[in-house]
């Protein structure tokens, strides 16, 4: 049974700003859950750490107690860091979030920015050399390399299949809302493999793999999280993502 919230206590609980563009512009078209809790957590983690444009380690969303309480499935064994790398990911290709590596010679860690006019123009500077990366990130007394970073598929995509547009960088997030993150960097393989370098190409083979199954997998043991459930092979092959990429 769901334990009843008591009610907030405006008077004494510190409050996390969000701007109001979040709840007009973004969370109308958020479907994903894990996406949802990883952005909230991205403002409150920022909020702790300062302000809206202070940097938040991947590390720190992967261990924060609130978002692995949210994320962790019912009955599961399994820890929710996949899920939540995967919100990290639907938010970075949406653009409510920026992600930058650290890169000092040894270690790459990733971190991430709310992303706003002054963060945009702060990574920037920071990849071009202008600006010094701030303290937060440094491992040393040396400052490390700031590289930018996008999600993995927009990556992949671009290495094996051609420049990443707008319209095809809104494919790639919807499939990341429907699909796990695996099967699109392997039907991105596939496409390439067959020489079939096309986004249309890998979306067909998403499309097989939810109705048939995917080596030798049954499509209603694993739901786009690659979590137990059920994915209609119908909205695959007659909704909306065919209709995309039949538009290409």
């Amino acid at each position: 049974m769901t334990k009843r919230f008591g009610g907030f206590l405006v008077a004494t609980d510190p409050a996390v700003p969000i701007p109001l563009a979040f709840f007009t512009d973004v969370l109308p078209g958020l479907t994903d859950l894990a996406e949802v809790q990883a952005t909230l957590a991205a403002f409150r983690l920022a909020a702790d750490a300062g302000g809206i444009e202070a940097p938040i380690a991947r590390e720190a969303f992967l261990r924060d107690r609130a978002l692995r309480a949210a994320l962790r499935t019912t009955g599961s064994p399994r820890e929710p860091d996949r899920r939540i790398e995967a919100g990290l990911d639907l938010a970075l290709g949406r653009g409510t979030l920026l992600a930058f590596a650290a890169d000092d010679g040894q270690a790459r860690p990733v971190w991430y920015y709310v992303n706003t006019l002054a963060n945009q123009a702060l990574i920037a500077a920071m990849s071009r050399g202008a600006v010094a990366p701030p303290v937060a990130i440094w491992r040393d007394d040396r400052a490390p390399a700031v590289v930018p970073e996008r999600p993995n598929v927009f990556r992949l995509y671009e290495q094996n299949i051609g420049l990443l547009t707008p319209l095809i960088a809104d494919h790639l997030v919807d499939a990341l809302e429907s699909y796990p993150t695996e099967w699109i960097e392997e039907a991105i393989a596939e496409a390439v493999a067959y020489n079939r370098r096309s986004w249309r190409y890998a979306q067909r083979i998403l499309e097989k793999w939810a109705s048939d199954g995917r080596g030798g997998e049954r499509s209603d043991e694993t739901d786009r999280r690659g979590h137990p459930g059920h994915l209609d092979p119908d909205q695959y092959k007659h909704g909306r993502h065919l209709d995309k990429a039949r538009s290409r």
